[in-house]
């Protein structure tokens, strides 16, 4: 008699990989559970990651806006006027159009972008690639060209508080508002009329958390600065 084991009997003693691989996974019906579990926690946590997202971009703002004043300021007292403002009527240079001076860059007032054609590195956070707004009753840029003329501003009747409907276009050196800086906040308005008087009209301004307008600051010519934030 022949000892040990045949070989049938040897590969029946053998482990099957096939059999411990069914018994650890999922099952289909586990996978959907797991699924849907997941997929509300999404839906409950989402709001709120989402809000807290946009209040700590509003914060970068209002600290960014800060720091163009100072860069503003800082070019009135070296040149006696603030720097020009810069507009296009060609499509292309849409994203170019009433961006921060390329003089603040130029002059090392802000960090300059070498990179694109946007002035410089101080980007709106909720329009990456894009600098904040600038206007100003001062001499503008025109496709390249000084024009001979002022740039106009919208300026509400009850200026500084801006809470009136009506108002005026001031192009005037003399004008109350020294100049506006912002930015078109997490949902731009599409009403040209409404972005036509944007951002010292209060109706255009961001109220918080979920709402559409600008978030601007903007100074009186011979007063204080203020934020739309109020």
């Amino acid at each position: 008699m022949k000892s040990g084991f045949s070989l049938i009997e040897l590969l029946a003693c053998q482990p099957k990989p096939w059999r411990r691989q069914a018994q650890s996974a999922f099952s289909l019906i586990e996978l959907l559970v797991v699924t849907a579990v997941l997929g509300l926690l999404a839906a409950l946590a989402g709001p709120p990651l989402l809000a807290a997202i946009e209040r700590g971009r509003v914060g970068r703002v209002v600290s960014d806006l800060r720091t163009v004043e100072v860069a503003l300021e800082a070019y009135r007292t070296e040149h006696g006027c603030y720097p020009p403002v810069t507009v296009s009527c060609a499509q292309l240079d849409a994203e170019e159009v009433l961006q921060l001076p390329q003089e603040l860059a130029d002059g090392g007032y802000l960090p300059e972008n070498p990179r694109t054609r946007t002035s410089t590195l101080l980007e709106d956070p909720f329009h990456p690639g894009s600098t904040y707004k600038y206007t100003a009753p001062e001499p503008y840029w025109m496709n390249g060209s000084m024009m001979n003329e002022r740039f106009p501003v919208w300026v509400p009747d009850d200026f500084p508080s801006c809470q009136a409907a009506g108002g005026r276009v001031d192009d005037s050196p003399n004008s109350p508002l020294a100049w506006a800086v912002w930015s078109q906040g997490p949902r731009p308005q599409k009403n040209k009329a409404l972005n036509n008087k944007a951002p010292t009209a209060g109706f255009t301004w961001y109220g918080g958390t979920g709402d559409h307008g600008v978030i601007a600051r903007y100074k009186e010519r011979n007063g204080p600065s203020w934020s739309t934030l109020r």
